[in-house]
């Protein structure tokens, strides 16, 4: 499978909503009344594509996955901020592959060109957060070298995991 990574323009929102929204389609019996407003958050491309870069990843021109890229952090977190990141740090965000397209390196490429853009960016490092029913999310993250922090939180009386990784320790 011959895969390409851009950067999304707004055609692509509308198409993006709909990859994503059926990549997390399988968490919403698990996530039961707060399915809905997860999936509109996920849903909502042109918000986070205005806050960062929306990455796609495409094969024939289709686009099979989506990643958030926010640029390193000017500033300290604040406690009231549930995805924090470090100062000087990254953030990926919402990253989604097509059910169809799963166990192909879709997750794994988004993953590293976030992790090659903050390297570009100048940043110390890249942070993520996940939550504890994902596991081929914590494996993909924990496959790259990505740590938990311990700042894990709760989330509906769901656990949430925050990663980080230094720039200077992924080759």
């Amino acid at each position: 499978m011959s895969l390409s990574i851009r950067e999304a323009v707004p055609e692509d929102y509308e198409e993006l909503s709909r990859l994503i929204t059926d990549a997390y389609q399988e968490f919403a019996e698990t996530l039961g009344d707060d399915w809905e407003g997860y999936r509109d958050d996920l849903a909502d491309i042109a918000r986070r594509a205005a806050q960062g870069s929306q990455l796609v990843a495409e094969t024939e021109e289709r686009p099979v996955g989506t990643v958030t890229y926010y640029p390193p952090r000017e500033d300290e977190p604040t406690a009231s901020e549930w995805w924090w990141w470090p100062k000087g740090f990254a953030y990926l965000r919402a990253l989604g592959v097509d059910p169809a397209t799963r166990g192909r390196g879709v997750g794994r490429a988004l993953t590293i060109a976030c992790i090659e853009r903050a390297r570009a960016d100048g940043a110390a490092g890249i942070a993520l957060n996940t939550l504890s029913f994902m596991p081929a999310a914590t494996a993909l993250y924990e496959g790259l070298g990505f740590r938990q922090t311990g700042g894990n939180v709760e989330w509906g009386g769901r656990k949430l995991l925050s990663y980080i990784q230094n720039i200077d320790q992924i080759s």
